[in-house]
């Protein structure tokens, strides 16, 4: 009996001829500027669909994003959302023994336009809160938050209130001293 190998391959030379077509329109761009995109020059006419984001600071609309579209037959820059650097993350320590088992954050930090969202509350904020151990036993907490309203000088605050109990390898006990906790608040 004689053993035989096929060898099976592609053809020895492949063409490909791709037509291009006609040019079209472009497609859409994205611009920005310092300002609401009817006062600043882009360079050029906007084409439908394109996209503006105004980074002016001092701007009643500052981080708005536009988009240009036809309405009711007139073509014209429409908010359709805007950027919001709503997040917000800090190392704090808590102290238990002291009774200063609260932290306030300024809701300045954690908004970069409060108004924006509307009407504020306590539930518009999601806050994620662990605690740091050298001791190697496990920290179970729970939070309560509290939107505090602007008096004074004091501005608008998120108060967190922390509660925990430590494992101390043979029970739960509470914390017998300061605690560094890792916060991490977003806006929801």
């Amino acid at each position: 009996m004689t053993e035989e190998i096929l060898v099976l391959g592609g053809p020895e030379v492949i063409n490909v001829e791709v037509d291009f077509g006609p040019k079209g329109d472009r497609g859409s761009r994205i611009y920005v500027g310092n300002g609401k995109p009817d006062s600043v020059d882009i360079g050029q006419v906007p084409n439908i669909f394109d996209v503006y984001i105004n980074l002016l600071p001092s701007s009643d609309e500052y981080l708005n994003i536009y988009q240009y579209m036809e309405v009711l037959g007139t073509n014209q820059w429409e908010t359709i959302s805007r950027l919001n650097f709503n997040n917000y993350s800090q190392k704090t320590s808590i102290d238990f023994t002291t009774e200063i088992n609260y932290v306030f954050i300024p809701t300045s930090f954690i908004l970069s336009n409060p108004s924006y969202i509307g009407s504020l509350n306590a539930s518009n904020f999601s806050v994620q809160a662990t605690f740091e151990t050298s001791s190697g036993y496990a920290i179970s907490s729970a939070i309560k938050t509290e939107l505090i309203p602007a008096a004074g000088l004091d501005p608008e605050r998120l108060k967190i209130t922390f509660y925990a109990k430590e494992f101390n390898g043979t029970s739960w006990v509470n914390p017998d001293g300061p605690r560094t906790a890792n916060i991490s608040i977003s806006v929801v």
